[in-house]
């Protein structure tokens, strides 16, 4: 007989977890919360911001969106810095065609008009009474142009405080000057002898301190024009490292929709990469053609400009110890040893550690200002010859066939210096001709690149918007 299988022996009976007591008058803890429970407080909003995007982006047409708001924003970014970078640079450019540099040249010629007023004085006393009436003018029109041109400097020269405070002791030292030689030619037409100790004492203040400071705003004047040209030439490198990321990420979009799609060809993104090429092309072809062109304006015609600038300086200041020479009648020998030193910067042989100013020039010009510089050469060479006559003249004791052949009309010193100015200033308007051109030349492929980056940064962001619709247009 079969029996019944038997059940398993019951359990004994559980019995409940002791609680804890709790003391009267306290409320129960409240359990902790389980491992899902939802994060709360100011967690939620930002976790939940975090899982929408990751669920909008998640998806294709999202990767799409997020791709084409990537592209438009590093588009923009390329362009503003190329808007900015260029504009910056066309600006520098115009700054030193049309301000600063005619500013130093303004200067040069400050120093050109005191420096010749000088000579022409010391010449007017050497004539007396017999003064030409030309020389009277010319003496008188330089300083009039040297206080037109201070006037217009002050009215540029507020950029710069050191500017501002040679052109004021200009202004104010003039005056004195011109007092000082009006003193010295009253006294000699009484024949009275402290005429030329006042012209001696008014040469010494144009020296010391009106040449001084023309120079010293000629140099600083300078120096602010080549560096509104080294900004002008210098390279646009964070524009050019955003125009090689937008051409690289457009490209990559392109393969990537190529890879999914196996379209060739995105007509939007191939319009996107042309505009973003272009773009950059120009900026570096544009900056390339500048900086040439600028460069060409400061090395050639600028750098020539300044050694005539120089030579003519030199030339005034030789002339101005030669007169002063005769006004000391062999009192002191420092102006005939300043004459030849003035000469020797003009003349010295190119075997010489530096050569002269006049041979610096003629290898800096080429055509037609070449040849005025060789001229001013032989007329400086004859002046040399001319000035060794009179020399001996005053050695002899013919102080009156000496002052003829210094301020005659005819084979004077005075001829010869008059043909060296007028080459060497012929030879300076030719150059600063050429450095303007040059200049204009670089000013005219900086200044086109600003809005040009504004219109072909738009077509590149509106053919990326396309180029990322069509797409998406497909999934819908």
């Amino acid at each position: 007989m079969t029996q019944p299988p038997s059940a398993p022996p019951a359990s004994p009976p559980a019995f409940p977890a002791p609680r804890a007591e709790v003391p009267a008058g306290r409320a129960a803890p409240a359990p902790p919360p389980g491992p899902s429970a939802e994060p709360s407080g100011r967690l939620a909003a930002p976790l939940g911001c975090v899982r929408r995007l990751r669920a909008a982006f998640g998806t294709e047409p999202g990767r799409l969106r997020l791709i084409g708001l990537a592209l438009a924003g590093l588009l923009l970014l390329f362009g503003v810095t190329t808007y900015w970078q260029s504009a910056d640079r066309a600006e520098a450019a115009r700054t030193a065609r049309e301000t600063s540099q005619p500013l130093s040249r303004n200067a040069a010629d400050i120093y050109r008009y005191l420096a010749d007023a000088n000579t022409t004085a010391a010449s007017g006393f050497l004539a007396g009474a017999d003064e030409p009436r030309s020389v009277r003018n010319r003496y008188v029109r330089h300083i009039a142009n040297a206080s037109e041109l201070l006037a217009s400097a002050a009215g540029h020269g507020q950029d710069s405080a050191l500017s501002a405070v040679l052109i004021a002791r200009l202004n104010a030292e003039l005056p004195r000057y011109t007092g000082l030689v009006e003193t010295a030619r009253a006294n000699d037409r009484q024949r009275l002898p402290l005429g030329s100790a006042y012209l001696r004492y008014a040469d010494e203040r144009m020296q010391d301190t009106l040449l001084a400071s023309a120079d010293e705003l000629y140099r600083l004047e300078t120096a602010r024009y080549r560096a509104d040209l080294a900004q002008a030439r210098s390279w646009p490198w964070l524009s050019i490292g955003l125009g090689v990321a937008c051409v690289g990420a457009l490209g990559w979009a392109q393969r990537r929709h190529y890879l999914r799609t196996h379209r060739v060809l995105n007509p939007g993104l191939v319009a996107a990469t042309t505009a973003a090429g272009v773009l950059l092309l120009w900026v570096a072809g544009g900056h390339l053609m500048a900086s040439s062109a600028l460069q060409e304006a400061e090395s050639g015609p600028g750098r020539a400009l300044t050694t005539l600038s120089d030579a003519r300086t030199e030339a005034l200041l030789a002339r101005g110890s030669e007169n002063l020479t005769l006004v000391a009648r062999g009192g002191d020998s420092t102006f005939d040893e300043e004459y030849i030193s003035s000469m020797d910067r003009l003349l010295a042989p190119p075997d010489r550690a530096r050569a002269g100013l006049l041979l610096l020039a003629l290898a800096q010009t080429e055509g037609e200002s070449r040849t005025a510089v060789k001229e001013a050469i032989g007329a400086a060479r004859v002046w040399e010859h001319r000035h060794e006559e009179a020399r001996r003249f005053e050695m002899e004791g013919d102080y009156d066939g000496a002052i003829r052949q210094v301020i005659g009309n005819a084979g004077s010193t005075g001829e010869s210096f008059d043909r060296v100015n007028n080459k060497l200033t012929d030879a300076v308007d030719r150059q600063q001709r050429l450095f303007l051109d040059a200049a204009q030349s670089g000013l005219n492929w900086l200044g086109a690149m600003p809005p040009a980056a504004v219109v072909l940064v738009l077509l590149a962001a509106a053919g990326t918007a396309r180029g990322v619709a069509r797409p998406l247009a497909e999934y819908r």
